[in-house]
């Protein structure tokens, strides 16, 4: 874990510095003058191309919001150290900022931004933020990937700037409900399972999938409990816990975060409630393990990636274990590490197409350039290959189906779990 100062000062070192000098976008510092001998020219500074990030490290969801800015930082690294940067690009200077999960914080640092980069990519954080911004981000024509993976931002003809590189929340959540189905009826049973979805109802994020979740669960058959509200923060979910329980639950959607997670599946196993807890992708970690001990076990979570001790699916996972080892942090993180450097990828991986293709970086050319990619490979099978078109943002509809069992992760989908790209589940 790092302290946002102590993380500023990873990633945003060069921005720090741009502030106190009154400096602009890629605009590089002016150099201090040293004696240079005779005849010896005075070596450029290297110019760094910037990309900002929104991180919250220090509001409701930086349980996980931390791993996954150490995933962006070492990603960036990475690039600039290991592969001389972005092609045709060059050295990128990834630029982050704690808005503590705060929608109006994410505005005036996305203004921030915007009047001192003039960026063409922007690598965002929150679900709630991200919506707020998406007509803003469409009018000023920068390309946004974030870490919300909410349905909402998949239709272009209403996000058109918006971009993230696994399966969407809804399409994750199907995936669930599908796998729920089958379990069902591999177990013989002759009634229809029982489904409780309990979240946030103030949070966009834990939202998000509910419609998705609760259609097509009663187009399987299923029979639905009341919501159930569990808070972010929440340090005690008794009530809810006995409302499932005094429903008959088979299954329970959760969709908040690890901290809360945790929260649940510890009363769950107090009260002895023999449904399936299925997670949402960023409910459920290793450290859900670590804060939830015995109530963990049997925990199941949707995900649009493998997570760590998979790295012979996902070869991938190597290389970022590579750049821990050389990088930091000193504690190892947890898979939400792989999303922020899927995201820090994502963003190189567009700006050198746009360059290739258009010979200029902007935002409309860094998105149609991403709208031309068909099976494009992420990193190394760490997730599905990724398709983008001009009328269609979802980049993939597979999702696996983890759980835990005896403290470690295991596959409980036969692979990945692929959703019908259906023309209807376009946007939510």
């Amino acid at each position: 874990m790092v302290s946002r100062r102590q993380f500023l000062v990873m990633v945003g070192g060069a921005a720090a510095s741009a502030l106190l000098a009154g400096c602009t976008t890629q605009q590089p510092a002016k150099p201090t003058p040293t004696a240079t001998p005779a005849g010896t020219a005075t070596p450029a500074p290297t110019k760094k191309f910037v990309i900002p990030a929104l991180f919250d490290l220090s509001g409701p969801t930086s349980g996980v919001g931390v791993p996954y800015s150490e995933g962006a930082k070492n990603c960036a690294r990475w690039i600039n150290e290991k592969e001389g940067g972005i092609p045709g690009v060059g050295q990128i200077d990834l630029v982050g900022t704690d808005y503590g999960y705060k929608v109006p914080e994410a505005v005036s640092v996305y203004n921030r931004y915007k009047s001192q980069y003039s960026p063409a990519v922007i690598v965002g954080w929150g679900t709630g933020d991200t919506e707020a911004l998406s007509k803003e981000v469409a009018k000023d024509k920068i390309v946004y990937i974030s870490a919300s993976y909410s349905s909402h931002l998949d239709d272009p003809s209403k996000t058109p700037y918006n971009f993230y590189p696994v399966a969407s929340y809804s399409d994750q959540a199907r995936a669930a409900v599908y796998w729920m189905k089958e379990w069902w009826e591999k177990e013989g049973e002759s009634r229809s399972p029982r489904l409780v979805c309990a979240y946030d109802f103030n949070s966009a994020y834990a939202r998000a999938p509910i419609k998705a979740v609760k259609e097509l669960a009663k187009e399987l058959g299923f029979e639905i409990g009341d919501d159930q509200n569990v808070g972010l923060r929440a340090t005690d979910t008794s009530s809810q816990v006995l409302a499932i329980k005094n429903f008959g639950a088979d299954f329970v959607w959760f969709g908040n975060t690890v901290g809360s997670g945790a929260v649940i599946a510890k009363d769950m196993k107090k009260f002895d409630v023999g449904a399936i807890l299925i997670m949402n992708q960023w409910g459920h970690d290793e450290n859900l393990i670590r804060l939830a001990g015995e109530g963990a076990e049997n925990v199941h979570g949707a995900t649009g990636h493998y997570y760590w001790g998979f790295e012979s699916e996902a070869p991938g996972l190597k290389t970022l274990r590579k750049s821990i080892e050389e990088y930091g942090p000193e504690e190892f993180p947890a898979s939400p590490f792989i999303r922020g450097w899927l995201n820090v990828r994502t963003a190189a991986l567009a700006l050198a197409d746009a360059k290739a293709k258009f010979g200029e970086i902007t935002g409309e050319n860094v998105k149609k350039a991403m709208e031309t990619w068909k099976d494009k490979q992420i990193e190394d099978n760490i997730s599905p290959p990724v398709t983008y078109t001009s009328t269609d943002h979802r980049p993939t509809t597979r999702s696996l189906i983890l759980k835990i069992e005896n403290g470690k992760y295991k596959m409980a989908s036969d692979g990945w779990v692929e959703i019908e790209r259906k023309p209807e589940w376009l946007g939510w």
